[in-house]
């Protein structure tokens, strides 16, 4: 006899109806982390969310998606990062996102008022690591939000905002420490429901089948090498924006300064174990065409061809020498299975971009 009450099974029974169908995934998982938000110990809850996302069409739908913004050969570890955060964005369906922007317009989408400055003061730093790769400021933002969250009149407000940055930037694991605070000091049915998805997502986004392999950015310089020789290194980038910050500083208060120190945190990750290798014959794609990648331009993916296409002479040129980088991505083999309950799908309802209709089969995201 099961431990959780019928209702449970269920809706996990719903689940796998709703998720069987294209573009029924992400709707189908909104209700496992349902179930693990009322039984956060709940195995095949867990587990059947991962099933719904091993789809071979929402995992085509996905890659080019995040192709669209990230390139599949560019393994560097903070652009890994932005690719689970984007696959958040992609599927969540928490409710909660943009509830302080429709409850309070702009200004309340940086958290409570009377600590607002310093939120935004510690997104920023935020913003850093997740579009520049400098890790150093993950460091630097905490503080600033433990500041606010001792000098505001609204902790749970605080508290939520800054873990849905935190969940919004991939930073996952911070998130689910500021959102099992949030909801150890006041009850929050939001607030539990976003921490049990971003706790899934932190226990299993390594292994999302739509994600290439992690690397350390030795794939991402052999590519540039042939692409663009005079490109700066991260390294170089992130040194430039250091020293324009330490400009801005002078006969100025210091700013923020990293909460461990920088040798403090390299013994740290040393003293780490290295990360478990995924189990043999468990990848759903073969990322090894990656390797062979000779940095060429090639065959541009149907995305980018149908962008030029829709935007015909208007793009920049360095986006569209860009897309001559991005890879094909192959289809699957079978076409998807759509609910026969709901009304079908034509593309031409929202573009029209000429050419052969037969080209135009490939949905949004759903």
């Amino acid at each position: 006899m099961s431990e959780y009450p019928h209702y449970i099974q269920r809706m996990l029974d719903q689940a796998r109806e709703q998720g069987q169908w294209y573009c029924g995934q992400s709707d189908a998982a909104a209700t496992c982390f349902d179930v693990l938000a009322l039984f956060p110990d709940h195995q095949a809850a867990a587990e059947l969310a991962y099933q719904l996302f091993c789809d071979e069409w929402l995992i085509y739908d996905n890659r080019n998606a995040l192709q669209q913004q990230i390139d599949e050969w560019d393994d560097r570890p903070w652009q890994q990062r932005r690719r689970v955060a984007l696959s958040l964005r992609f599927m969540s369906r928490w409710e909660g996102w943009h509830a302080e922007v429709e409850r309070g317009g702009a200004r309340a989408s940086f958290g409570p008022a009377d600590v607002a400055d310093a939120l935004q003061s510690g997104r920023d730093l935020l913003l850093e690591a997740y579009c520049l790769g400098d890790e150093e400021c993950t460091d630097m933002a905490w503080p600033v939000f433990v500041d606010a969250f001792d000098r505001t009149g609204d902790p749970q407000g605080a508290l939520m905002w800054v873990g849905k940055q935190y969940a919004d930037l991939g930073f996952f694991a911070d998130a689910v420490e500021v959102l099992a605070e949030l909801c150890a000091r006041f009850d929050d049915e939001r607030a539990r429901r976003l921490l049990a998805e971003v706790r899934w997502w932190r226990d299993n986004a390594h292994r999302l089948p739509w994600l290439p392999p992690p690397g350390d950015g030795s794939r991402y310089r052999r590519m540039m090498a042939v692409i663009d020789p005079s490109a700066p290194s991260d390294d170089e980038v992130i040194g430039d924006l250091r020293a324009r910050a330490a400009a801005r500083r002078v006969g100025r208060p210091h700013g923020p300064r990293p909460v461990v120190a920088p040798e403090v945190a390299r013994l740290i990750e040393a003293a780490l174990p290295p990360p478990a290798a995924p189990p043999a014959g468990a990848a759903l794609v073969d990322w090894s065409f990656l390797d062979r990648d000779d940095g060429r331009p090639g065959e541009m993916p149907e995305w980018a061809k149908k962008t030029m296409r829709l935007f015909e002479g208007q793009l920049p040129h360095d986006i569209v020498d860009r897309y001559r980088w991005s890879r094909p991505i192959q289809r699957p083999a079978s076409p998807p299975r759509h609910n026969p309950a709901e009304p079908p799908f034509d593309p031409d309802e929202f573009l029209d971009l000429g050419g052969d209709p037969s080209e135009l089969d490939e949905p949004p995201l759903g």
